[in-house]
């Protein structure tokens, strides 16, 4: 733990379901699979492949189907969704600067509240060092302190499992799990190449090369890369269903929160140089799965916009702690309960600060950037995309996978512009990285070269 946040005493609102029913506050879990596409569950397509267990748990909760990410990459999504902040606002928008001194997170609100706090990550982007472990008890980020590091997701979500199920302090629990096992799906990992119709023909360095856009690859190795991709979200889906069984088991299912969602998606369409993530904001990166359990709350899809600023506010209202002060998100506890919007639908925005495409190839400047090199400002079903230097502008209800640019004759294009202005602002002030060898070997060990 590097940090509590010294705050007054938190007054508990008996607005959570915690109080409702008369019990203690709840086990509160976040799950943040990294590089989950929105098209993955069936929930969100209905031509998605099954994944049984994923698609149970969205089937029988609540799943909001306009959420979207701040960001296309790891490092300032999930700097949002522990902050409920904008990446220039909680300033983690490059590997080289960490998250703002003075930003208050999501732990620390609920270490405050009288949890105990623990985080279980893969590390990488999620350590320490870039300031994620504020707040936290325990926060472990360092794959090989798991018990099996030749399968770090199986491992991790059973040490989660275990953990729970052993766990003797009487303070109620935050669980943030965090994995990048479907983000290292070219990897070559054996259960996954297992399930190939044919051993691959390149090497696990050779396809992550194919993702940078560092060499040209055949659609046969994109093949490979999506048949890879499509096994580790099977994998996935046994160890949630493991997860989800052991708290049954400990009857602490029914009455937890668990929110599972994802940072970002991945780019699977060499044709249009829609590759990998990071560098650009189209809807295959921005738009994510976001599925709520609580206790009380009915299946259902909610159509109101989501973005992982919200996260942070809606956990903290369902266990009924009271919110971060001066966040962008707002809790999504009333739509989750069947609420409709007061007032116009509001936007959301994704940034960019870090790295962008040119042609086939993903580049990042030599300094850390005060401005974003691309924002998306997102109005309902209306995009507009700012990329270096050119305009786009998407209509996702009619063209959901972005094929139309529609800036050449949109009449709203004045006013999507001066939308996206919103977040042409300088980023916050925040600290250097003190990353050193050993965190560039972790991140060069999931596919960072930089």
């Amino acid at each position: 733990m590097r940090r509590i946040l010294a705050l007054p005493t938190i007054v508990v609102l008996c607005a959570s379901f915690a109080c409702e029913r008369g019990a203690r506050p709840p086990l509160v879990l976040l799950i943040s699979v990294d590089t989950v596409r929105r098209d993955a569950l069936r929930a969100f397509d209905a031509a998605a492949a099954p994944l049984p267990s994923l698609d149970a748990f969205a089937a029988e909760n609540v799943r909001f189907e306009r959420a979207v990410s701040t960001a296309s990459w790891t490092l300032p999504a999930h700097g949002s969704l522990l902050t409920g902040l904008y990446p220039d606002r909680h300033g983690a928008t490059d590997p080289r600067v960490t998250l703002a001194t003075d930003v208050a997170t999501l732990a620390e609100q609920f270490h405050a509240g009288g949890y105990e706090t623990i985080g279980l990550t893969h590390g990488g982007y999620l350590d320490h060092r870039f300031g994620f472990d504020r707040g936290f008890d325990r926060y472990v980020d360092d794959p090989s302190s798991f018990p099996d590091t030749a399968d770090a997701l199986h491992s991790t979500f059973d040490e989660a499992a275990a953990l729970v199920a052993r766990r003797t302090d009487p303070r109620p629990l935050f669980l943030f799990l965090h994995t990048f096992s479907v983000h290292d799906y070219y990897m070559l990992r054996a259960w996954s190449v297992a399930q190939l119709a044919a051993k691959p023909a390149r090497t696990a360095s050779q396809y992550a090369q194919c993702l940078q856009g560092a060499i040209r690859c055949s659609e046969e190795d994109w093949q490979v890369l999506r048949a890879l991709y499509a096994a580790e979200l099977r994998n996935l889906d046994a160890c949630f269903a493991r997860l989800r069984a052991a708290l049954v088991q400990a009857a602490l299912w029914d009455d937890a929160v668990v929110l599972l969602t994802s940072d970002h998606g991945e780019g699977f369409d060499p044709e249009r140089h829609r590759i990998h993530h990071g560098g650009r904001l189209h809807e295959d990166l921005i738009r994510i799965p976001l599925v709520l359990h609580a206790p009380g709350l009915a299946p259902r899809a909610v159509g109101a916009p989501a973005s992982l600023v919200d996260v942070a506010p809606t956990l903290l209202e369902l266990a009924g702690l009271s919110p971060l002060p001066k966040v962008d998100g707002r809790s999504l506890a009333r739509p989750a309960r069947g609420a409709t919007e007061d007032g116009p639908t509001r936007a959301l925005f994704a940034v960019e600060h870090y790295s962008a495409w040119w042609g086939a190839a993903r580049t990042s400047p030599a300094a850390v950037q005060a401005r974003p090199l691309a924002i998306a400002a997102i109005a309902g079903d209306r995009w507009f995309l700012r990329q270096i230097g050119h305009e786009m502008v998407y209509d996702v209800a009619a063209d959901p996978h972005q094929e139309r640019d529609l800036a050449a004759s949109a009449a709203d294009l004045p006013e999507l512009r001066a939308l996206a202005q919103q977040r042409d602002v300088d980023r916050v002030p925040s600290p250097a990285s003190a990353g050193g060898e050993d965190l560039r070997n972790r991140l060069r060990a999931l596919g960072y070269g930089e």
